[in-house]
């Protein structure tokens, strides 16, 4: 596998958000972005082992909530709806990336993990029932979006949260090192948007609907991460 290092050579476009004018959308282009990263299966993220602080919200639900419906956004090869489902939730996990769901489920066999419900879809486009999940859980997919695009991501999820349903959210902090002393929240490699969140960030998307049951922040050799449990208010 590639080190992150590989993956992330910088585009540099004017000192706004806008990326270049040559380049994509930044919704298509993180779409070509993962569909060429999950063609190769040499990328600069982990696959087998979740995140520790992902897991440790699930382990606190599966107390709070035993069995309930959680929807994993942008789950990728799968890592964390596997622990979710180990811990007894009824798992859908979805990614706009067919690629990353033929892994998912080629993996999950290898583990004999059963029971996940795969499904190809947008987050900003969720195919199901208004108030259907008791948990959702996303590990890297609004970190990609662009900040204009994020009160339709937050009303896409809302929509298909039950009231009073928890939100388990994993998102890179100016502390990640492509961030790190850059001056700039924004970064663009191989022409995928990545997007950093300080704790007011957070706060003023999030404040208004969900309360704040934990905020822990990630610092390790690749930098920052923020990890957030939440509950529908």
């Amino acid at each position: 596998m590639l080190g992150t290092a590989a993956w992330y050579r910088v585009f540099r476009g004017p000192s706004s958000e806008a990326p270049c004018k040559t380049m994509l959308s930044a919704h298509k282009a993180n779409r070509e972005y993962f569909r060429e990263a999950y063609r190769r299966g040499t990328h600069g993220w982990a696959v087998d082992i979740p995140s520790p602080y992902a897991v440790g919200f699930l382990e606190r639900l599966s107390m709070l909530v035993p069995g309930g419906a959680l929807l994993d956004i942008g789950c990728g090869e799968g890592r964390h709806c596997f622990a979710a489902a180990r811990l007894g939730f009824r798992v859908t996990a979805v990614d706009y990336e067919p690629l990353a769901l033929e892994r998912a489920r080629r993996f999950a066999k290898a583990r004999g993990i059963q029971g996940i419900a795969f499904r190809e879809a947008d987050v900003f486009r969720l195919p199901f029932p208004y108030a259907f999940f008791d948990v959702l859980l996303d590990y890297g997919c609004l970190h990609h979006q662009k900040k204009s695009a994020w009160r339709a991501y937050k009303a896409s999820i809302l929509r298909v949260l039950k009231p009073e349903g928890f939100y388990i959210l994993s998102v890179f902090s100016p502390r990640f090192r492509l961030f790190r002393g850059s001056g700039r929240h924004w970064h663009i490699a191989y022409g995928a948007y990545r997007r950093c969140f300080t704790s007011e960030d957070i706060g003023d998307l999030f404040g208004r609907d969900f309360e704040t049951i934990a905020l822990k922040e990630e610092r390790g050799s690749e930098g920052g991460f923020w990890h957030v449990l939440m509950k529908r208010r």
